[in-house]
C-alpha cells in the first residue's frame, strides 16, 4: 500500500507541474486553483480509468491540495513583499547614517556610485527581465 501512495503522490505532483506548465503561456489566463483541480481530476479519472468512488475521492484530494497550494503562494507573496518593505526601510537608515558622517563631497561621490549601480542593475534586468515579475 505505501508503494500505491507513494507512486500516487509522484503521479499528482507530475501532472500538477504538467498542468502548471501549460497554464503559464500568456496568451491565456491562468485557470484558478479549482479549475485545475478538475482538470487534473478529470485527466487522472481517464488515464487510470478510475471508478465513481475513486474519481470522486481524487477530486476532493486534488481541491484539498489546490487550496492549500493557492494559500501558501499567497503568504509567500505577502512576506516577499513586507521584506522588500523592510529592506527599503533599512537601505534608508543607511542612507541617513552615512549622510551625517560624509563630507558633502563624499556624500555626492557616494551618490553616484549609487547611480551607477542602480544603472548597471537596470541594464542587467532589462537583459533577463525583472525578477519581480517571475511568479511563486
Amino acid at each position: 500500500m505505501p508503494t500505491y501512495k507513494a507512486f500516487f503522490t509522484t503521479l499528482l505532483l507530475l501532472l500538477g507541474l504538467a498542468t502548471t506548465a501549460t497554464a503559464q503561456d500568456q496568451d491565456r489566463q491562468r485557470p484558478s486553483p479549482t479549475e485545475r483541480a478538475e482538470q487534473q481530476t478529470e485527466r487522472l479519472t481517464t488515464l487510470l480509468d478510475l471508478t465513481p468512488e475513486q474519481a470522486e475521492q481524487v477530486a476532493r484530494i486534488n481541491q484539498d491540495f489546490a487550496q492549500q497550494a493557492s494559500a501558501l503562494r499567497e503568504a509567500q507573496q505577502a512576506e516577499r513583499e513586507a521584506t522588500r518593505e523592510r529592506m527599503q526601510t533599512l537601505n534608508q537608515e543607511r542612507k541617513d547614517a552615512m549622510e551625517e558622517i560624509l563630507t558633502p563631497e563624499q556624500a555626492e561621490k557616494l551618490e553616484a556610485l549609487v547611480k551607477q549601480r542602480e544603472e548597471r542593475r537596470g541594464n542587467r534586468e532589462g537583459d533577463r527581465g525583472h525578477r519581480g515579475n517571475r511568479r511563486g
